[in-house]
């Protein structure tokens, strides 16, 4: 099930399916596999909240938003997101920012979170895609999580990212398509432009230096 505000036009989403791709990231400094999952938006908050919990007891949270066809065609050569980072904080005041904003995060589609470990390649992120990218130094602890959740390996992993797509902010979703209790995505905790700069207050998140996307790959 693909999470509210992201859209495909017709059936052309049918073959998606769950799973996850492993890369080996030797040329990066330092080297680490890198776990790109699609998982069901009803199964993604347990594989997400388990995933945090791999991580150290203090770490930097990341919070990215992007950034809406307005700003785009103002700034056409700024990034296609905003992206800001904690200072080192405990990991259980991230988790905890996961659970109290957790269905705007999860069906959002402007919106990416997620939490690094500054000391090692350790980092959990879930994109503006829904797609949760996991780093490790070695297959552990992700190959095992992954494998406690069900989730399988495949191989040439088809995802969202291979088939034309809109993303909405939730707020929006009723204006664009047809969904159960439309006028509930209308509260303004769960407009992007509320619960955003809440995470970034309780977290003290600074934004980052602006970046261009062929400069960075977002990590």
């Amino acid at each position: 099930m693909l999470p509210v505000g992201l859209h495909v036009d017709g059936d052309e989403i049918a073959p998606l399916r769950e799973g996850y791709e492993l890369h080996w990231h030797g040329d990066d400094d330092p080297p680490h596999y890198f776990f790109s999952a699609q998982v069901s938006v009803l199964r993604l908050e347990r594989l997400v909240r388990a995933a945090l919990h791999a991580l150290p007891p203090l770490c930097h949270a990341v919070l990215e938003v992007r950034r809406s066809d307005e700003e785009l065609d103002k700034d056409p050569d700024g990034p296609t997101v905003d992206r800001w980072v904690s200072d080192l904080v405990a990991r259980s005041e991230i988790v905890a920012v996961f659970e109290r904003y957790r269905f705007a995060l999860l069906h959002d589609g402007m919106a990416g979170f997620g939490a690094y470990d500054p000391e090692s390649p350790l980092e959990v992120f879930l994109d503006d895609h829904k797609l949760l990218s996991l780093y490790a130094p070695t297959m552990e602890p992700f190959e095992q999580l992954l494998g406690a959740h069900r989730v399988p390996y495949v191989k040439d992993l088809r995802t969202l990212l291979d088939f034309d797509h809109e993303h909405h902010t939730l707020p929006a979703v009723p204006d664009r398509c047809r969904v159960p209790r439309a006028r509930a995505l209308r509260r303004q905790r769960l407009d992007v432009r509320w619960f955003g700069p809440a995470i970034r207050r309780r977290l003290a998140m600074q934004l980052e230096p602006q970046y261009q996307d062929d400069d960075a790959d977002g990590q």
